[in-house]
């Protein structure tokens, strides 16, 4: 796992294991670099004390850690133990020495280098692996667990200084037998890496990941940001809608064969996508195999070395002094490298989706397209040169001709073009109702607006502002809500006791409590 800064109110020991340093938190847990009672370092994953108590929170951790441990792979991290001591939970997994793809990523931008094409490729190839392991995993009767990661990132596929490759972090995974469950339309994950089901709530498989793994492959080989934009509604819409760039257009030499796997893992029609992470592992290797690569795990182990030569020195300090029982305070390497670099976006596309590319035409046929064009041409010039001749030597006088009109100046300003998922949403702009989308507002010059969409039965996202300086199109999702209990008939009054001779009123019965009115989360 990836390490980082220490933090002072490090917990001493967390169950049997000893803290030596903060490696990083997340959403709902923070990460340790501990020592196991035999003295190897480990990673030690802690969910957050004050969700501790909340029972989706614990139930969520406990699934990650299940999954994990069912998901015994080479190219899975693996997880050692799920414990609870007080009002710790915790679970402990393999300690790895290495980047995340993401840092290596920044690092060669950093460097202003080139990872080479086949180590790319084959880092995907190897994650592949690890996520055909997990989408095979079966029950104790055989039945298909379908598990879907939901979550693969460059900061969760892991590249070890030995040129291993782990994917990481099962925490928001689906399977069949989860303890929690996610509401329909209820969207996780990072949204520059998600697929285009997963933007829009839909029920997940297996091609989401290979979605996801393709945005992986294309950053890791273009060494571009493929949906990187200024928010998450612009992101949405870039994976749901924008066009996406060939590689070749950025990188004229990238293989053919390459990128045509990278076309078809980014299919927005999963049915057009490979229909296994194994499959899409086997094009990769056989693209890599055309790039005459022998053995890419020593080539992958050999430029991390040369990139991170004094993280590699640092780290194996590190684990020794944890193996000799040694304080390594102020010793723990930062967990990320490079932070503050950022990786450059790709290039626009006019096309609304990048088709296969097509085979490229037979040189024989090629050759004789550029002879026939060429003695088409020598025919035209000499029957231009042909007609000059007959003409009559004496100037004549051409017509004056006036030139054409200017053309009308284009008008002014641009047109914003809002619209939601599913459409017919009520539109406020800057507070006020404009109307229901699709929505088309034409805009003087530049401006910030702030929009918000709102559909009976559905969530939206809270009131967002743009800079709209040019032609745009924003598509707003929105999530189903659960449907809500039926109402309950009123209790029927408690009948009048009998006359007395001093009636009091009868007392009526208040309701009774409502129900809690909190959805469960996952």
């Amino acid at each position: 796992m990836a390490e980082g800064a220490i933090r002072p109110e490090l917990p001493a020991r967390i169950g049997r294991y000893q803290v030596l340093g903060y490696l990083a938190d997340g959403g709902m847990a923070e990460i340790f670099l501990g020592r196991e009672p035999g003295g190897g370092p480990v990673v030690i994953k802690r969910i957050l004390p004050h969700l501790a108590r909340q029972g989706n929170f614990v139930a969520m951790f406990i699934d990650e850690a299940r999954i994990g441990s069912l998901v015994r792979h080479p190219n899975v991290v693996s997880v050692h133990e799920l414990g609870q001591v007080g009002t710790d939970l915790f679970l402990v997994m393999e300690y790895l020495a290495g980047e995340t793809v993401s840092g290596l990523i920044r690092r060669v931008v950093a460097r202003g280098e080139r990872l080479p094409l086949a180590l790319g490729a084959y880092i995907v190839a190897e994650a592949c692996a690890g996520l055909h392991a997990a989408h095979e995993l079966a029950d104790e009767s055989g039945k298909p667990l379908g598990l879907v990661h939901r979550d693969i990132s460059p900061s969760n596929v892991f590249v070890t200084y030995q040129g291993e490759v782990k994917v990481l972090d099962f925490g928001i995974a689906t399977a069949a037998h989860r303890l929690t469950r996610t509401a329909t339309g209820q969207v996780k994950g990072k949204f520059s890496y998600m697929s285009p089901e997963q933007c829009r709530g839909e029920v997940l498989d297996l091609r989401s990941d290979i979605f996801s793994l393709g945005v992986v492959l294309y950053e890791l080989t273009v060494q571009r940001r493929l949906f990187k934009r200024p928010n998450e509604l612009m992101v949405l819409k870039a994976v749901t809608q924008d066009s996406i760039p060939r590689p070749r257009r950025a990188q004229p030499d990238y293989p053919e064969q390459l990128e045509r796997v990278v076309l078809r893992a980014l299919a927005r029609d999963k049915e057009r996508r490979f229909g296994s992470a194994l499959e899409l592992r086997d094009e990769l290797l056989a693209a890599i195999g055309a790039l005459g690569i022998a053995d890419p795990q020593r080539e992958l182990a050999g430029a991390m070395a040369q990139l991170f030569a004094e993280r590699i020195a640092e780290k194996r300090q590190l684990v020794k002094w944890v193996r000799l029982g040694s304080d390594v305070a102020g010793h723990v390497p930062a967990g990320e490298v490079d932070e503050n670099i950022e990786v450059p976006q790709a290039m626009a596309h006019t096309e609304t989706e990048a088709p296969l590319p097509s085979m490229p035409a037979h040189p024989r046929r090629g050759r004789a397209w550029i002879v026939l064009g060429l003695v088409t041409c020598l025919a035209a010039a000499a029957m231009l040169w042909w007609y000059l001749q007959q003409r009559d030597d004496a100037p004549v006088a051409s017509p004056a001709v006036e030139p054409p009109p200017p053309a009308p100046a284009p008008p002014a300003g641009f047109t914003l073009h809002v619209d939601s998922s599913p459409p017919g949403a009520s539109l406020f702009i800057d507070g006020k109702l404009a109307g229901t989308t699709p929505f088309a507002l034409h805009l003087d010059g530049p401006r910030k607006l702030t929009l918000r969409v709102e559909l009976a039965g559905y969530a939206a996202p809270a009131e967002q502002e743009f800079a709209i300086d040019r032609e745009e199109s924003l598509v707003i999702p929105l999530a189903g809500l659960p449907a809500a209990p039926p109402p309950q008939p009123p209790a029927a009054p408690a009948p009048a006791p009998p006359r007395q001779p001093i009636a009091h009123p009868p007392v009526k019965k208040k309701p009774g409590a409502k129900s809690d009115p909190f959805q469960r989360f996952d």
